[in-house]
């Protein structure tokens, strides 16, 4: 930009000369740079060795940036979630077609989503405000539905949740975010009245006390 001009006087000046003007937000090309387009994505399969490498390697090949992703085997089968950036110009088409290249003579089950409005930055839960709960008991239908139930009659999030079924005893272990000013030892009392009809023993403790008395 010469000296003394304006974004405004250059812009109108490349405009009168033919030319292509280089300033914010504008390519050497003449065209306003694009965002990259954010894509949610989920696999399903088999388990089977190398599959995060070949998720992975896939999205690469499109020039795709992973920002966050959660993965966990149960019972033999892969599951991943994740979100990516890719260029503009990279369809939901693409990334599918990408990905079942890279299955090989295996299946992957995926699904790709575009958000309707661009996604939040991530914003960490204040850890005073994150507890562990556990419940313990015996093995039968609807005993997520009801812990998680309860917690929504009482608009606490469930940041987290594992579970496990072994010799008949179920266990789940959720990670909760608590809104702030919660009666901790109140919605104790309250979780083992909810669930004295389904034979579950609960304990809530700060997420910072559980992984004290929990790692060796």
């Amino acid at each position: 930009m010469p000296p003394g001009a304006t974004a405004a006087t250059s812009h109108a000046q490349a405009a009168r000369d033919g030319t292509p003007w280089i300033g914010a937000g504008w390519t050497a090309r003449g065209k306003k740079d694009r965002m990259p387009k954010h894509y949610v994505i989920s696999v399903m399969a088999r388990d089977r060795v190398g599959i995060i490498a070949d998720v992975t390697m896939a999205i690469q090949g499109l020039q795709g940036n992973l920002a966050d992703m959660s993965q966990t085997v149960l019972r033999g089968y892969f599951t991943m979630i994740l979100i990516a950036s890719f260029p503009d110009g990279v369809r939901p088409e693409d990334v599918r077609a990408a990905l079942q290249t890279a299955a090989g003579t295996d299946h992957f089950e995926i699904g790709v989503a575009a958000p309707e409005q661009e996604l939040p930055a991530e914003t960490p839960t204040p850890r005073d405000n994150l507890y562990v709960l556990t419940a313990v008991g015996p093995d039968r239908i609807g005993l997520v539905a009801a812990v998680s139930g309860y917690l929504r009659e009482k608009s606490i999030n469930i940041a987290d949740l594992s579970t496990r079924v072994e010799s008949g005893t179920y266990t789940m272990m959720l990670l909760l975010e608590l809104p702030p000013g919660t009666d901790v030892a109140r919605l104790k009392r309250g979780l083992q009245v909810a669930l004295e009809d389904v034979a579950l023993s609960v304990e809530v403790r700060h997420h910072a006390i559980f992984r004290m008395t929990n790692e060796i």
